[in-house]
This record gives structure tokens, sequence and C-alpha cells, in this order.
């Protein structure tokens, strides 16, 4: 007789199989439709940004890629996962799956370091305790909902405005991080074609709230002078 074990296993691949199957044509038929280009997989593509989620474990993969231009913003949206392991105290090692869903954008040009998330599970205060501080903002509202890192201080507060607090406050459900020429977004899970829109989208918005005084003196380009961009 077949192993019961063996029979489930064979029944949970070939599900996985067929949802990723499904997957991929939902992303294929999307791009399509956006004139974006979609590729299954580029693992290249894990080690091109530095911060949250990348850096971190191990067996790291990229797929459901789509490249193009949003608004004529340069773009590319994708699934990312890594997994970590533990053990037990009885010595059973487990293995656990992170999963993301990943937009950027390019920038018109490299901007400082800043990344906005929300305030985590523990707060700000814990956070500082331990030496991670965040910027602070005249909006208390703002303050507790979100954490803002910056290396240069200045740059945080100048592209952090009221309106860019007043933007995040109503929408801000990803984190998001500048990091050069790129803006990151990412949120936990899978995304889907809609909250792929909605996620460039909101980083669209962002890229429209840095101030033009921001651009000119950190990066010397004026966006406002730029036509149309294409990746």
């Amino acid at each position: 007789m077949v192993p019961i074990a063996f029979v489930l296993a064979l029944g949970v691949f070939y599900f996985n199989y067929l949802a990723a199957k499904k997957r991929r044509e939902l992303f294929a038929g999307f791009a399509a439709q956006q004139g974006w280009s979609y590729r299954p997989a580029d693992n290249s593509l894990a080690h091109q940004w530095a911060g949250t989620p990348f850096g971190t474990g191990d067996n790291r993969w990229v797929k459901n890629v789509l490249t193009g231009a949003f608004n004529g913003h340069p773009m590319v949206a994708f699934d990312y996962s890594y997994q970590t392991h533990s053990t037990d105290s009885k010595g059973r090692r487990r293995t656990t799956t992170h999963k993301f869903g990943v937009v950027v954008l390019r920038l018109p040009g490299a901007l400082p370091h800043l990344e906005v998330t929300h305030e985590g599970i523990f707060g700000g205060a814990v956070a500082n305790a331990f030496g991670f501080r965040d910027l602070q903002f005249e909006s208390d509202q703002f303050n507790r909902a979100f954490r803002v890192k910056a290396d240069d201080e200045r740059f945080g507060h100048a592209v952090v405005t009221p309106r860019m607090m007043e933007l995040l406050l109503a929408r801000g459900e990803i984190g998001w991080r500048v990091e050069g020429n790129s803006l990151v977004g990412w949120d936990k899970g899978a995304h889907d074609p809609a909250e792929v829109m909605n996620r460039l989208a909101l980083l669209q918005q962002v890229v429209e709230q840095v101030p033009p005084y921001v651009w000119k003196d950190y990066a010397g380009v004026d966006p406002r002078l730029q036509g149309p961009r294409h990746p």
C-alpha cells in the first residue's frame, strides 16, 4: 500500500503546482493588459536592493516579475520570498517561508536613504531604548503610526512634510524606502494585480510630494522639466 503521508504530500505538491501555474497566468495576462513585460522568475532582483525585505534568510526567490512604465515612471513589481530556520527543544528543524509583494519605481535622480514603515508591535519607545531612534514630527498621530529613519535628518524632515504625512495617514498601507534612485515599496503576503496598481499609485504620490528644492539640492534634477521616462 502507498503510505498515506506520501499521498498527502503528493496532493499538496500538486495543489501548489496548480496555484503557482494559475498565478503565472494571472500576472502574464495582467502584464499584457498594461503593455508591460512579464518574466516567470528573475532571482537577480533579490540582490539589487539592500533593505527590508531583502538581505535576510536563504532560498531567496523572485517570481512573477512585471516591468514597464507606470504613468511615465519605470517600474518593476514581483513576488519575493525567503526562508528562515529554527530548531525546537527536541532538535526538530522548522523552516518558515516569508512572502512579500514588492513594487519599485525608478526615481528621476538618486536621493539619500529614507525609510518609512508602520510602528511595530513594540512601538517606538522600546525600539528607542535599544538605540534605534526614529525621526519625530509635529504630528503626534503620525509619530504613533509610523517610523521614519533617515541617514540625513534634514533630508528626512524635508521629504516628510505635513502634506506627505496627510497622504500616509490616509493610505500609507505599505512600507517604502528611498534607496539610491529607487523607491521601493513592500508588504507581507502575496499581492494581486489590483494591489500592484494601488501600490504603484501610492509610490507615485510619494514621488510627487517631494518638494522641487529637495530634488535640486540632493539629486541635482528638476522632475518638472523632464518628459515621460521609459525603462
